[in-house]
This record gives structure tokens, sequence and C-alpha cells, in this order.
């Protein structure tokens, strides 16, 4: 049976350098997301020419997306008034703080996650 060779004259595996550890991070990844998307867009742009891509691109994305921002914001009236009612009913400016304080990290929680 064949085996297969041993290489010993190649380099040991070496943990990632910090600049490679920093190259992969989450906020390069997104960094990398937003340049590709803007080439991408100025390469449409290059292709297309402004007009086209504003009416066969980028209106049809920003109806689309407004329609359901619009329909979020509906969905969402009562939820929104149950929380203004909750800031209303606070007794005093700093229960109120607390109030939105806390709120706050709240969404931010469900944001990062």
């Amino acid at each position: 049976m064949a085996r297969a060779a041993r290489h010993t004259n190649l380099p040991s595996h070496r943990p990632r350098s910090k600049f490679a550890q920093a190259a992969f991070s989450p906020a390069a990844k997104t960094a990398y997301a937003v340049i590709g998307t803007a080439g991408l867009a100025a390469l449409a742009i290059a292709v297309f020419g402004p007009k086209r891509f504003q009416r066969e691109i980028l209106r049809p994305v920003q109806n689309a997306v407004g329609d359901q921002a619009s329909q979020l914001w509906a969905d969402s009236r009562s939820v929104r008034a149950q929380i203004s009612g909750l800031i209303d009913r606070a007794q005093s400016a700093s229960s109120r703080d607390r109030l939105v304080q806390n709120f706050q990290s709240w969404i931010g929680h469900f944001k990062a996650s």
C-alpha cells in the first residue's frame, strides 16, 4: 500500500498574527461588505449609466424597503403607545430617565445579538 510522504521541510502551523486576526474581525468583515457594495454600485453606474441605474435598481429597492418600513411602523403603533404610557406614568424626572435608559439598554441588547 502506498503511504503519503511526510514533508519535514514545510513550515509548522503557526497561530495567526494579530494583523491576520484583525483582518477577519466582525468590524473588518462589515467594512469589506460596505466597500464591496459601494464598488458594485459604482460598477453598475458605469455600465448602465446614472439614470438607468436609478430607474431600474435604486427606485425599486427604495420602494420595497419604504413599503416594509411603513408597515413595520404601523404595526408597532400599539407597542409604542404602551411604552409612552409607561414613561408618562413615571412619577419623577429621574425615574423617567432611568426607565428610558433601561429601554435603551434593552434595545441595544437585541441590536447586538
